[in-house]
């Protein structure tokens, strides 16, 4: 293969990897910000949970009062039975104790339900905390994975980006800006000859320009698509073929 043309494809494999780079550079962090927003929500649930429960207790524990005090006014008012002096005096206390009575046989059954909602709600909440920590911990698991990931990429990354400064360094300066302009304008500057067409733009080449092309002597760029073409030799037979830049 020509010098140039080399240093071309090597940069193009290198803009290739870099590409992959920024995309899973840029995926894997909104990825990580997914799983972090997960736990938050599920730990917002969780809350949600124990401040129901919280205020489940906080009711029966309200009605439980509530009822001492009735019992305290049916107290005094059966206290004052014997003090009344006329029976209108003393039905109407028969009244009050009948209603404050009532009352207590209310709370009292609101109590049991109650208890009951606190029963579930705690019930509940101790699955939902379990449920949570197992859940947490492989989100906590994953997220170390995307972090260590990250490392993985940037570190790669800066070496395919020395390796490309490399390449540039050593590139002419008039292919430097034939590359660049393809670059800008096509998303890849280079295109693979296979099967007597151009594999990017999908346009067949005449026949004599395919032939050319399998040199990899010269610069020639496809007439569609304006890309520099180059030949991948296919490996001998029965030989491990490597993966082409794309």
């Amino acid at each position: 293969m020509h010098p140039d043309l080399e240093t071309l494809v090597d940069l193009h494999r290198a803009d290739v990897e870099l590409r992959r780079f920024d995309g899973e550079l840029s995926a894997l962090p909104q990825k990580k910000a997914a799983i972090d927003a997960q736990i938050v929500a599920d730990r917002a649930a969780l809350d949600a949970a124990k401040a129901a429960l919280d205020g489940q207790s906080k009711d029966r524990k309200r009605l439980e009062l509530e009822v001492q005090d009735f019992e305290a006014k049916r107290s005094k008012y059966k206290g004052q039975l014997g003090e009344v002096k006329t029976n209108k005096e003393y039905t109407a206390l028969l009244h009050e104790i009948e209603n404050v009575e009532r009352e207590i046989r209310s709370h009292e059954d609101q109590i049991l339900e109650a208890m009951e909602q606190v029963e579930g709600g705690q019930a509940r909440v101790k699955a939902e905390e379990a449920a949570f920590k197992g859940v947490e911990a492989t989100r906590r698991e994953e997220i170390k994975a995307i972090e260590a990931k990250i490392k993985e990429c940037e570190a790669q990354r800066a070496a395919v980006a020395a390796t490309r400064e490399k390449k540039v360094g050593v590139l002419k300066p008039d292919l430097l800006a034939e590359y660049t302009r393809i670059l800008a304008r096509r998303g890849t500057a280079l295109a693979e000859a296979k099967d007597g067409g151009c594999t990017m733009c999908h346009v067949k080449l005449r026949a004599q320009v395919y032939v050319d092309v399998k040199r990899n002597d010269a610069i020639i760029t496809c007439s569609s698509c304006s890309r520099i073409m180059f030949f991948v030799v296919p490996p001998p037979q029965g030989a491990l073929e490597a993966p082409l830049p794309s």
